[in-house]
This record gives C-alpha cells, sequence and structure tokens, in this order.
C-alpha cells in the first residue's frame, strides 16, 4: 500500500472515531402523524452502512454515527423517498417529513453488486415490503408474488402442491431463487424450485427483477431472479406473534423477535402451518425456524443466518379436468417429504471512505424423499459457495464492483446410478469472475454495465449400461461462458422516467440432464433478453402509470432426439431447440390520500416455439411450430386495493388470468395439449387494530367461489378462508 493510501486509510478510521452522537429521530407525514415501519438507512459514498425501521410512533435511532460523508435515506411505500444530509457532528433529532406518492422508492433492491436504489436502475424490479407481508395475512410468500407484473405462478392444487414460477415466458427452471443471497435451486431438476414451502413470517420483503441476469447473479437468472429478505435484528425489541385457523382445518402459529444483546444484533422466527386438502391424502405440514445473528464495530459488519425448513405433503394426483379418459382414481399412497436448510455468513468493512470489502460464504442442503405405488426414492442437493467482492467510489459520478466467486453443487439421487446401481455424488464446479460499473450524470442519467465469466468443471462420469437409455463414461469437461449487461435509466423530467436493459442469462445442464444422455458436452440454455418502458407521474406524484415492452430469446435449449430428427445430432440429446417470449407490461398505481392506494397491473405475453437450430420446418415431437409455451396465458393482471380508516384497514385484491396451453395431467405432452380456460380470483383481506398491539384479521380467498386449475387437472381451492389474531411489541412491524 503506497504512502497516500496509507494515509487516506487512518483518516477515515480517525474520523469515524471521533464522530458525533448517536443519530435519531421522528419520520412524520404532512400532517405530522407519525409513520411507522418506514425504511431508515445510513447510506454513505459506498453505500448502504446500517438501516432499520421506525416503531409505531415514527422514531429511529442509530447508535453508532454514520461517518464522513453518510446521508439518511427514508422510504415507505405509497411515500415518496427522502434524502436528508447529515452534518458532521450532529447531536439534535431530527425530524423527517414524507410526502405521500403513489411510487414508491427502495433504498437498495436487486440487479445490481452495487448498493443502488430502484429508480436508479434501469432493470424492471418490484419489492414486496415489510408492511405488505405482515398486513396481507398470507402464510406462504408466493401467494403475493401473483400481483407483480410479468409473473405466472401455477400451483398444483391445494396448500402444498408443488408451485412454480414463469417469468416473463421463461421456463420454471430459468429463476435464480434465494435466500438472503444465497441461491436454493434444485441441481437434479436444472434450476427449478418450488415456492410453495416458503414462509412469510420471517422475511423482511421479497425482491424481484425481471429479465436475463446471469452478469449480475451467475447461473440459473436466466428470465429473472428473486430473492427472499429475511428480518434483520433491530436495536430496540420486537415481538410478533399470530394465530390462525380456517377452512380445510388450516391452522398457523408464528414467533418472530428481534432485539440487541450484549453488543449483537439478534432476530428469531418460528412457524408451523397445517390443513387438510379437500381430498384424502391432500394433507400439508410446514414448519420453518431461522436466526440471525449480527455484530456491528465502527467500519465493520459481521452477520450470520441460518435457516431451516421441513414439510410434508400427501400427493393425491390430479383429479380434476380428465379430457382423455386416463384418470384411475385419487392416489392414496404418495406423499412427499422435503428438509432443507440454508446458512450464510457476511463480512463487510468500509476500510476507507472509498473501498468497501465483502466476503461471503454460504451452504444450502436440501433432502427430499417420495414414496409412491412404484417404490420409494430420494433426493439430497448440496451447494456450497464462496465470494470475495471490492467495491470503489472512483469518482463522485462512478462506483465499481470487481469479485471472484467459486461455487460446487452436488446430488445423489434413487434415479442416477452407475453401472451397479448405486447411487454416487454427482457433481459440478463453477469459478466466476466479473465487473460491474455504475455512472451518475447530474443526478439525471445512470448507467449500470458489467461482464461475468463463468467457468463450469463437471468431473469424470461413469457409465451406466441401461438398455434403454445407455450412458457412455464421460470423461472430465470444462466450459467457459460470458453473459453482459447494460442498463440504463433516465430523468427526462422531474416526473418522467425511462429505462432500458440489455443482458443474457444461463442454465447449465441439471443432474438429471447429463445422467440420462449420451452427449458428453451439453450447453448451458441461455436467453436473451430486452426491455424498455416509462414512468409517468401525474397530480402530485398522486398518480403513476407505467409500460415496459420485453422480448426473450430462448435459444441451445435440450430436446432429446430421435425418429426423423435422428439426423441433427450423433447424440439423443443435444442444444437445438429454440423460442421466443415477447409482450408489455402495463401498472397503474393511485394515491389520492394517506387512507387509500390503488395498484393495478396488466400484462399481454405472446409466446412462440420456432423450429430447431439448423432447420426450417422441423421441432421436438409432440410440439408445432409457432405453438405457445405451456402454461403461460397470453392475458394476465391484477388489481389490490387497500383502505385504511382509523382502525380498521382492508385489502381487496383481484387477480384475472386468460387462457392458456396446458399439458394432459397424467401422462404430460405425450397424451396431448389442451386448452386451460382462464378464471378471476377475488379475495378480501380485514385487520382491526385494537389497543396495545392487538389486532384481529380475517383473510376471504376466492370470495366468489370460483371453479378453476392453475394447472390443468388440479382443482385451486374455492372459497376459504382464515380468520386469526396477531400481536405486535412497539408495533413496529
Amino acid at each position: 500500500m503506497n504512502s497516500r493510501a496509507s494515509l487516506t486509510f487512518l483518516l477515515s478510521i480517525f474520523a469515524v472515531s471521533q464522530a458525533g452522537a448517536a443519530i435519531q429521530g421522528t419520520v412524520f407525514d404532512s400532517s405530522r402523524a407519525p409513520i411507522a415501519g418506514a425504511t431508515v438507512a445510513l447510506v454513505g459514498p459506498l453505500g448502504i452502512t446500517d438501516q432499520q425501521q421506525t416503531s409505531d410512533s415514527g422514531r429511529f435511532r442509530f447508535s453508532q454515527n454514520g461517518g464522513p460523508d453518510t446521508r439518511l435515506e427514508v422510504t415507505k411505500p405509497g411515500f415518496a423517498r427522502r434524502t436528508v444530509a447529515l452534518p458532521d457532528g450532529i447531536s439534535e433529532a431530527l425530524s423527517v417529513e414524507l410526502s405521500i406518492s403513489a411510487q414508491s422508492d427502495s433504498i437498495r433492491v436487486l440487479g445490481s453488486t452495487l448498493d443502488l436504489p430502484e429508480s436508479e436502475q434501469g432493470g424492471s424490479t418490484s419489492v414486496i415490503t415489510s408492511e405488505e407481508l405482515r398486513a396481507r395475512n398470507e402464510a406462504q410468500a408466493f401467494d403475493l408474488l401473483r400481483e407483480i407484473p410479468g409473473m405466472i405462478v401455477n400451483q398444483s392444487g391445494d396448500r402444498g402442491g408443488a408451485a412454480t414460477l414463469f417469468i416473463r415466458g421463461g421456463d420454471s427452471n430459468f429463476n435464480l431463487v434465494q435466500i438472503d443471497g444465497i441461491t436454493v435451486n434444485s441441481f437434479v431438476f436444472g434450476g427449478l424450485f418450488d415456492f410453495a414451502h416458503v414462509p412469510s413470517d420471517f422475511l423482511e420483503r421479497i425482491e424481484v427483477i425481471r429479465g436475463a441476469q446471469s452478469a449480475v447473479y451467475g447461473s440459473y437468472a436466466n428470465s429473472g431472479v428473486v430473492n427472499f429478505v429475511t428480518r434483520m435484528p433491530s436495536e430496540s425489541p420486537v415481538l410478533d406473534l399470530a394465530a390462525e385457523g380456517g377452512s380445510h382445518d388450516e391452522r398457523r402459529f408464528a414467533a418472530s423477535g428481534s432485539a440487541a444483546l450484549g453488543g449483537l444484533g439478534i432476530s428469531a422466527s418460528a412457524s408451523r402451518l397445517d390443513s387438510n386438502g379437500p381430498v384424502a391424502n391432500d394433507d400439508y405440514r410446514n414448519e420453518n425456524l431461522f436466526l440471525n445473528v449480527q455484530r456491528r464495530w465502527r467500519i465493520q459488519n459481521l452477520n450470520f443466518d441460518g435457516n431451516f425448513n421441513s414439510n410434508e405433503t400427501g400427493v393425491p394426483g390430479p383429479y380434476g379436468s380428465d379430457p382423455a379418459g386416463l384418470y384411475t382414481g385419487l392416489d392414496l399412497v404418495s406423499r412427499n417429504k422435503n428438509n432443507f436448510s440454508d446458512y450464510l455468513l457476511h463480512y463487510q468493512a468500509d476500510i476507507a471512505t472509498w473501498v468497501r470489502e465483502e466476503v461471503f460464504g454460504s451452504f444450502f442442503l436440501n433432502n427430499s424423499f417420495y414414496r409412491s405405488p412404484y417404490g420409494d426414492s430420494f433426493n439430497k442437493d448440496i451447494r456450497g459457495q464462496a465470494e470475495a467482492r471490492t467495491m470503489v467510489r472512483v469518482a463522485s459520478f462512478y462506483k465499481a464492483s470487481f469479485g471472484v466467486a467459486a461455487e460446487r453443487e452436488e446430488l445423489k439421487n434413487t434415479f442416477i446410478t452407475d453401472n451397479s446401481f448405486r447411487s454416487f455424488p454427482f457433481r459440478r464446479d463453477q469459478e466466476s469472475v466479473y465487473l460491474e460499473n455504475a455512472f451518475q450524470f447530474a443526478n439525471r442519467l445512470f448507467v449500470t454495465a458489467g461482464i461475468r465469466a463463468e467457468f463450469f468443471e463437471t468431473p469424470k462420469i461413469p457409465a451406466f449400461a441401461d438398455p434403454f437409455a445407455p450412458r457412455p463414461e464421460f470423461a472430465a469437461h470444462r466450459t467457459t461462458r460470458f453473459n453482459p449487461k447494460v442498463a440504463a435509466a433516465w430523468r427526462v423530467l422531474a416526473e418522467t422516467r425511462v429505462h432500458a436493459s440489455f443482458g443474457t442469462g444461463i442454465r447449465p445442464p441439471g443432474g438429471f440432464d447429463l445422467a440420462f444422455t449420451d452427449n458428453p458436452v451439453l450447453k448451458p440454455e441461455r436467453t436473451t433478453s430486452f426491455d424498455a418502458g416509462i414512468d409517468q407521474r401525474l397530480l402530485r406524484d398522486h398518480f403513476l402509470l407505467g409500460a415496459t415492452y420485453f422480448h426473450n430469446r430462448f435459444s441451445d435449449l435440450i430436446v432429446s432426439l430421435g425418429g426423423n430428427l435422428a439426423h441433427l445430432s450423433s447424440f439423443r440429446t443435444d442444444n437445438l431447440a429454440e423460442a421466443n417470449a415477447q409482450g408489455a407490461e402495463v401498472v397503474v398505481q393511485a394515491r389520492p390520500a394517506r387512507w387509500l392506494s390503488l395498484n393495478s397491473s396488466y400484462t399481454f405475453l405472446q409466446t412462440r416455439v420456432l423450429s430447431l437450430a439448423g432447420t426450417q420446418r422441423l421441432v421436438e415431437k409432440y410440439f408445432t411450430i409457432g405453438q405457445p409455451l405451456a402454461r403461460r396465458p397470453k392475458h394476465s393482471g391484477t388489481f389490490a386495493s387497500t383502505l385504511q380508516y382509523h382502525r380498521l384497514s382492508a385489502n381487496v385484491i383481484a387477480y384475472l388470468r386468460g387462457g392458456d396451453l396446458d399439458i394432459e395431467p397424467n401422462y404430460g405432452v405425450s397424451a396431448g395439449f389442451y386448452r386451460n380456460p382462464g378464471f378471476q380470483n377475488l379475495g378480501v383481506n380485514v385487520n382491526y387494530a385494537f389497543a396495545r398491539g392487538l389486532t384481529v384479521y380475517g383473510n376471504l380467498r376466492n370470495a366468489l367461489d370460483q371453479h378453476y386449475e392453475e394447472v390443468f387437472g388440479y382443482p385451486s381451492p374455492r372459497l376459504n378462508f382464515v380468520a386469526g389474531v396477531k400481536w405486535s411489541l412497539h408495533g413496529i412491524r
């Protein structure tokens, strides 16, 4: 380190150590009423150094000063973001006033390795906030994902049924899913994730970005990224308790809390959900435990969190639509049991006002056991990740981050064996290096650009002499892929924002892709995506209209060959299929007063199967050229209203979905495609707050008692409800 860098380092430590008293204050609205649950963050030149939420009286307090060049950023859904400069040595309490706005802005959100606010990113981002998670009384987090434009959630029946997500026409295994940045996708199924088992109680928020993101996040980020962010410790004690019961013997108990003990910040959560479905062998159990421990020093932060989830569900099979007459009755034997856990260790140090170092280490374990009339089976997914990142503020208008990451994925599965029919560890290693740059010009134009190089290494895979689909021995193999991304946001006027992004994504072959092929060089599947849109604020920020066009091209898709397609490749499976998806998302938001907010969205989506690479008219068996992709409707939309009157709050939520193409539910595509008609779902949620943090609530789902199937052959729940009571210490959440 040269003398100038050493002097800068010493001066920065001295400045922090000599900083003034704690930063504290209160957040109000224009009527001087306190705002509870607002996010308050200390933001330095490199990004966020600490953050918390205001209490029921709108108060916040940071025990340490933020250091030089630190500002306060305050956000709250339904209010405009407020930035407050912090003079050196500030000692008096602050009063921060927020103005009502239809457009909310998160301080930090997915889409960048740098701490960039939502409004300064060119990508299409959405955040489900802590307030929404608590007020809506949904036990499972994925039920709120339906309301984000461009997102289609499909659940196979009732509670516990497999829940998959399609983002902007991409496949259900094209989504990178994380819990606090820990990748939790399945290796054996090539990136698939079942959203049915993530409870809402231990979450702080849910962040979503749509579009290919492998330049930032690596593998599996083909169509977008979903990050479940868990509860962080708070300075003052927090305790949330909830108990509810309802239709189909549904019952839920949850407890979450946070406190500062002996210099440590600690947050924890425990929950259990049980239900019985409308038919035999349709019961469900979900238990979740979570712990977060954090230690902050003046310029350093060390954070550990761990989460364990155990769930079990009966699998009665399809019992709804049966157009081919193949239904043979309820399956009273099949059951699925799943235990997964994830752990994260994160160290951060702002070693100078212009340099931040971060180190991440994470571990994910998923054990699944499946019982069926044909025998028992198991699968174990293991993933370990390590990453080191450096963030540098090069100039007032330019920040950059660069880093290296290493990952190992491993699985053992009943059906992946060697010639002795013994399961063996199936492994893949991945290393990556990346660089991202962020530019800001006149506080109006924001540009991010980056690139990531991925190096995949698959060790030798033993042969399997299956008489129907033999696998030769595969030698060790290495593959390299590069993924770029560029995004921009431009504040044309104070009320007008234009944004655009371009990027690529990759999905490396999954365990089953590699185990049941004779192709030793299967490539990752690729997505190339582009979007562009405009946001217009009207009527003094009380009204927002947004529109975004998107286009995704999916290529190098892995398909099975044979028959008249055998001449296209010397292998049984190869990267030959292509498809595309394009459409538009329209968002309308209104916030005429603090007691009322209205949000609606509409998504138009057009998908097509394209001919196999190198051909004009050939497609995979059972498909046709131009055919829409399955389970991706052309039209979908949502409407959500929130009304607050004194102690009473209510939500009315409507979800509308047009018809789509689906597959025969008993034997899949080999038995044909069928039209699944559209549906409408209306829900009503009511909270009534008594004194001392006590609230009673009722949640009426499918209020119109509609008969519909999100997945063809699997009836979704008819009219049902839950009612419960919750209590919150300090009312912080």
